[in-house]
């Protein structure tokens, strides 16, 4: 009971005897919080120097070390925390782009970095090409770009572009990525002017990709002198897809 309407508290009675079944341990145990569990999770993560694991086998480890069931989504939720205890939260890690791009410049010669800002000083657009990677796809690659992004799911979301080739062995040869709000016409705009200004003028150059316009409308604009195509597998999938056809290849 409290005492008086101070800050202590005295303890009147006292039951030693622990008899609630571990059934009674369930799913919305407010001791199993987020903070906690990713906690346990960033703990094991840097004693064991190893990748990060998959919300299944966290709700796994909890029922095996604690004997409770977790839900999904507060599993989902302890992983970006315990990411965040190791490896920094989004805010700080856009903070470091600068320096990391800083010091990729100095130990690669040749690498072209580029980052955008708005108006109000906040993050809009990354680009890198490494410098190694530019002289070899400019010496040796086909000539031959296949471009394209994809969606990033987490909580500050935008959108990764990629410029690729194929090398002798028809292996994939990354170019050149950037990071970007959106799928939309700047920021493919964007993306290809900092792609042309790191390759230079290249005769017979040939562009890959999907049917998006906004890449179509961009490469005709910043290379309009290379050829566009469309990406065969892309296409006969669409296709595969819209009219139920599993006999196109």
């Amino acid at each position: 009971m409290r005492r008086d309407e101070g800050t202590f508290f005295q303890v009147r009675s006292f039951n030693s005897e622990h008899n609630c079944p571990l059934e009674e341990v369930h799913r919305s145990h407010r001791q199993a919080s987020v903070v906690l569990i990713g906690e346990v999770i960033a703990t094991r993560h840097q004693q064991q120097d190893g990748p990060l694991m998959r919300p299944k086998y966290i709700i796994t480890d909890m029922k095996k070390m604690f004997g409770i069931q977790v839900m999904y989504n507060k599993t989902h939720q302890a992983l970006y925390y315990a990411l965040t205890l190791t490896f920094g939260s989004h805010e700080e890690t856009f903070q470091l782009l600068l320096s990391y791009g800083y010091v990729l410049k100095q130990q690669n010669p040749g690498t072209i970095i580029d980052i955008q800002c708005t108006k109000d000083d906040k993050f809009l657009y990354f680009f890198m090409a490494i410098g190694a990677l530019i002289r070899g796809f400019q010496r040796c690659m086909r000539l031959v770009i296949a471009v394209d992004g994809t969606f990033l799911k987490w909580r500050c979301r935008g959108t990764i572009f990629v410029a690729t080739s194929q090398d002798g062995n028809e292996q994939a040869y990354q170019i050149a990525f950037g990071y970007g709000d959106s799928k939309s016409n700047a920021s493919w705009e964007w993306f290809l002017d900092c792609l042309k200004g790191a390759l230079g003028h290249i005769k017979d150059l040939v562009f890959i990709s999907d049917r998006n316009p906004s890449i179509e409308a961009r490469i005709t604009s910043v290379f309009p002198y290379a050829t566009h195509t469309i990406c065969a597998c892309h296409f006969s999938e669409n296709i595969r897809k819209r009219f139920h056809r599993k006999d196109i290849g």
